[in-house]
């Protein structure tokens, strides 16, 4: 049921993994270039490490449990405990992209935080107003229930 808020909500968490996976978090400075680090591979982005799969199970999870929610509409205390699921699954994948070292990076090169590396807390975000609102559907369903 797209009409309602908490369904809005969790299209903007898969919208926003599916946009992670393509948007570098780090940037690795080296002398005179500049290497791009994101979930996936590309053109000019490196993986140098085998760290990099934690982030990427982690996102996989949160786009197959945010589809599968919006489409568990009927099932609204299913839908409240899996959409705090996401939220806990979001502040990991902000952990592992701060703590985690992704390159084995040399003494001349530094590594930046890019706008990816921001974007789990934007969907951390999304996922908790998911469930607010989620549980006040649920709310207004039992006080409806007891009034007949």
């Amino acid at each position: 049921m797209i009409q309602r808020k908490q369904t809005l909500f969790l299209l903007a968490v898969f919208i926003i993994a599916i946009i992670m996976i393509f948007i570098p978090f780090q940037v690795l400075l080296t002398s005179g270039e500049s290497w791009n680090i994101a979930l996936i591979a590309g053109n000019s982005w490196i993986i140098l490490n085998s760290n990099m799969y934690y982030p990427n199970i982690l996102n996989l999870l949160i786009i197959v449990i945010s589809i599968f929610i919006i489409f568990k509409y009927k099932n609204r205390p299913l839908q409240y405990k899996l959409s705090n699921v996401i939220a806990l699954l979001n502040i990991f994948m902000v952990g592992l992209f701060f703590l985690l070292p992704f390159t084995d990076a040399n003494p001349g090169e530094s590594i930046k935080y890019a706008f990816g590396s921001f974007l789990p807390i934007l969907s951390m975000g999304f996922a908790f107003l998911a469930a607010h609102f989620i549980k006040k559907d649920e709310q207004l369903v039992r006080n409806s229930d007891r009034i007949r």
